[in-house]
């Protein structure tokens, strides 16, 4: 009697090692090219995120009927927005520790300025954050516009 022929399913150590190796290039290459555009996206976010407070305090002056006091504190990295009495409304760190992740940011004026009902404030605002060298900008005017600039 003969026996019958069998064949054997699967792959050489060989052929998993060469599609492991390969796999493992591929993902090195991938997150080298993938990390600074995290970065950016996360300046991107911040910046974002500032504005909307900004446009919050628009917003709380008005239903509020009295001024609202944004303070941006670059040693703390904080953004506050409060009313003149001192009522915190919002409170946003914005460190490396945080979501956020940023290097620096900086505000100039480096004061407060108030945002009155009518939606002006007290003076021009820019707020420039910064994560491994790349940089947005978010600028309020006396008006009440405010715009995301690159800088």
């Amino acid at each position: 009697m003969q026996r019958p022929v069998t064949t054997r399913a699967g792959f050489t150590i060989v052929e998993l090692a060469i599609v492991m190796i390969t796999a493992g290039i591929l993902m090195t290459l991938v997150i080298w090219r993938a990390g600074p555009a995290l970065q950016r996206a996360r300046a991107r976010q911040a910046i974002a995120v500032v504005a909307a407070d900004l446009q919050y305090a628009q917003m709380l002056a008005a239903r509020q009927r009295e001024p609202v006091v944004v303070v941006i504190n670059p040693s703390l990295q904080l953004i506050l927005v409060s009313s003149r009495s001192g009522t915190v409304f919002r409170q946003r760190f914005v460190g490396p520790q945080t979501e956020f992740g940023l290097d620096a940011i900086q505000a100039d004026p480096t004061t407060s300025i108030e945002i009155f009902p009518n939606g002006a404030a007290t003076s021009n605002l820019s707020v420039t954050a910064e994560t491994n060298g790349f940089q947005r900008q978010v600028r309020m005017s006396r008006a009440g516009q405010i715009r995301i600039v690159a800088p």
